[in-house]
């Protein structure tokens, strides 16, 4: 593997203003970065039958490249193809004991650099039959994560830099006991999460901008805990049960809308008055709330 070497040189401030100042000097400091070397495009396939199998623990670590997720033969738990053109990111494919362990291929230090002429591309499809319990870790990159009609029992998405879209379209087949997203320097566009209908949602984001679009058929109601450092946070809320918006932090402004304040809190016309609830809770360190209306029918 080649090594990419940065090399920080020492800096001494001189002049005559500064020559009665003594400034130590800051030693040469040598980084070694491992940089990738790029090959041939290469294409796995990989399959694993459902066999029998009434629930499954998905774990997806995914390092940098492009993702794409969505529901697939109801009949195969799962099928996956990869590209990828760095040798040393070929994925490891394993199942044991009902427990789907999909991997980039070496460490994080072996990812190394990714450059404009390196590839990683994943097609995953799971099977829409049973319950599944997923965690997705991903480096930084960019897909679309279709989980439309996927039994998610419980969904852990955590992401370092990039640009994903997340959609629920249909509405969950299991209860979900929890959705937790937390992204790092990233844009993150999560649309239906009614459709999923998570008991409690936990957001932590970092820098960047994110999108939740709460429409859906809520089934029950849900508690949603959003915490963010500094960026813009976009809500979009449906009309047709309450909604109350909590807000603790540094926001330096916040677009209600036709959410009005009562109480501490932003609140819509049916808050009180239909059986199931949102009450979100948002602390910021410096940024924006936009709350926005949106039709559910």
């Amino acid at each position: 593997m080649r090594k990419l070497t940065i090399v920080l040189a020492g800096l001494v401030l001189t002049g005559s203003s500064l020559a009665c100042c003594i400034m130590p000097q800051i030693p040469d400091i040598e980084i070694n970065m491992p940089a990738v070397e790029v090959g041939d495009l290469r294409e796995v396939q990989e399959e694993i039958p459902l066999s029998g199998a009434e629930s499954a623990t998905v774990k997806i670590k995914f390092g940098a490249g492009e993702l794409n997720i969505e529901a697939g033969d109801p009949d195969s738990l799962f099928a996956g193809r990869f590209r990828y053109n760095v040798e040393q990111w070929k994925p490891s494919v394993t199942y044991k004991e009902g427990e789907l362990t999909i991997e980039q291929g070496g460490t994080k230090r072996e990812w190394g650099i990714p450059t404009g002429n390196t590839r990683n591309e994943w097609e995953l499809e799971f099977s829409p039959r049973i319950p599944i319990e997923m965690r997705i870790d991903i480096g930084a990159g960019a897909g679309n994560l279709d989980l439309s009609g996927l039994g998610l029992s419980e969904l852990d998405l955590r992401m370092g830099a990039g640009d994903f879209q997340v959609r629920f379209n249909e509405s969950n087949p299991v209860e979900m006991r929890d959705l937790t997203l937390e992204t790092g320097a990233a844009k993150l566009d999560v649309r239906g999460i009614g459709y999923a209908s998570p008991e409690k949602a936990t957001v932590n984001g970092g820098v960047g901008e994110i999108t939740l679009d709460l429409t859906g058929t809520w089934s029950n109601s849900s508690e949603v805990d959003i915490t963010a450092g500094v960026g813009s946070i976009t809500l979009r809320l449906p009309d047709d049960i309450g909604v109350q918006v909590e807000t603790d932090g540094g926001l330096t402004n916040v677009e209600a809308g036709e959410f009005r304040r009562t109480d501490g809190a932003y609140v819509n016309d049916a808050f009180g008055e239909t059986e199931v609830e949102l009450r979100i809770h948002v602390t910021t360190g410096v940024g924006n709330l936009r709350l926005v209306s949106v039709s559910n029918n």
